[in-house]
Formats: C-alpha cells, sequence, structure tokens
C-alpha cells in the first residue's frame, strides 16, 4: 500500500492484510439513490443534506430532482454515478443496503486488481478510463473492469472511505485491517475524477470534509460488505 515516487501522504509503503470482503462492481447510480432519497428523503446530517442540490455546481452535474414530491433521475443518466454526496449521505445509504463504505486499504487493495506495484489500474499508464477531455460522468460500466471486475475504480468520480484523514497515519498503520486514525476533520476520498488530471494514480490519496463543499461535484461512493455477512 502507498507509493514511493508519489505524494508525500503515500509514503512510507507498507505491506497490508485486509480480511476478505465484497465490493459493489458498480459506483452506486443516480437511479439507485434516488430511491433511497424516496424511502428517507433528502435529509440533513452533519450540517447538510445527504444530497446537494443547491450548491454552486447544481446546474452542472447534479442529475436528481424533486418532482411532484419524488425524487426522479434526469433521463438519460439514470446510470450515471450519483454525485455532489456528502459523506453522511454515503454512509446513510450504504446502511440502508445493510453495507458499509469501504476503508481507505480496502479501496486501494480492490483498486490495484490482484496486482501489487503497478503506477495505474491498468498498469503503468492510464487508459480506457474517464479522464481527459471529457467533461462529464459517463454511464457506470462505460471502461473495462479491472483485474478484480471492478468498474470506475479511478478518473470517473471520487469515491468516500469510511477513515478520517491523516497524512501521516501510514507511518503508524496497523498490518491487519487498518481503521484509519480515530479522529479528524476531513474523510478519504480515493480514485480521482475526470475533472482532476493528476488524481488518477491508484496509491493517491485526497480528503474533504465530509460535508463535502470542495469536491461536491465530482464526489462518489460505492459499498462493501465483509465476506463472512449473509445476505
Amino acid at each position: 500500500m502507498g507509493s514511493s515516487d508519489g505524494e508525500e501522504d503515500e509514503r512510507p509503503v507498507h505491506t497490508v492484510q485486509v480480511d476478505a470482503f465484497y465490493m459493489d462492481r458498480h459506483l452506486v447510480t443516480n437511479a439507485d439513490y434516488a430511491r433511497f432519497l424516496n424511502v428517507f428523503g433528502n435529509r440533513r446530517e452533519g450540517g447538510k443534506k445527504w444530497l446537494d442540490t443547491d450548491g454552486p455546481f447544481s446546474w452542472w452535474l447534479c442529475k436528481i430532482k424533486k418532482k411532484d414530491g419524488r425524487f426522479i433521475p434526469k433521463p438519460g443518466y439514470e446510470n450515471h454515478p450519483v454525485v455532489k454526496v456528502s459523506w453522511y449521505g454515503a454512509r446513510a445509504y450504504a446502511q440502508w443496503v445493510g453495507k458499509r463504505l469501504p476503508t481507505e486499504a480496502e479501496w486501494e487493495k480492490a483498486a490495484r486488481g490482484g496486482l501489487a506495484g503497478q503506477k495505474y489500474v491498468y498498469g503503468n499508464s492510464i487508459h480506457q478510463a474517464n479522464v481527459g477531455g471529457f467533461h462529464a460522468t459517463t454511464p457506470v460500466g462505460s471502461y473495462p473492469a479491472n483485474g478484480l471486475g471492478l468498474y470506475d475504480m479511478v478518473a470517473s468520480v471520487w469515491q468516500w472511505c469510511s477513515d478520517w484523514y491523516d497524512p501521516e497515519y501510514y507511518a503508524r498503520s496497523p498490518s491487519r485491517n487498518p481503521p484509519g486514525p480515530e479522529s479528524g476533520s476531513s474523510k478519504v476520498l480515493r480514485g480521482g475524477s475526470w475533472f482532476h488530471k493528476d488524481s488518477w494514480r491508484v496509491a493517491n490519496r485526497s480528503a474533504d470534509d465530509p460535508i463535502s463543499e470542495n469536491f461536491c461535484f465530482v464526489t462518489s461512493f460505492r459499498c462493501v460488505r465483509d465476506a463472512d455477512k449473509k445476505d
């Protein structure tokens, strides 16, 4: 886990073991999240609504609107990843489906696709992903899966992890199932986005306030569950 030629917060490179888990093949879509909102409504937690439909980028990328008392994805965007979801809104959805958000260690293991040492999801060059020039989300699964059958692990949208962020955490991280720091002010984001050109390496780390004021227009998530948990 980590990289010796990346940013300072990716060091030191260290070996981590995580227990078996299942991860969603795809990012949570607008249609998925609209179903959730129609059960619970757009509640406020952590000082912000789960889905930001009133922020500065709402006109651009938020493709879920409320009409006649129902949350409805914009036609043609049902299968795009939901964006502008706060960390609290992502956690609430994961709990609703009986899952959870991945730890940062789980996310990186999954992104590497069963390999170790490569710089990008597909090896040592970035290709076959929603990168430079598209300026928009694309339907989930539009690009090839990685070696573990997971789609859009990088470059589409940033993905929330469960961990609090600490740039020096790797120096003291436990070697088995690291949960992240006990507290903090920002939550970990992984995977980069089509908007952030230098964020597509699998070891790249970022973070934002869990109410998501900065990365909100390209922030999404996927869920995991423990392998020994029954459906």
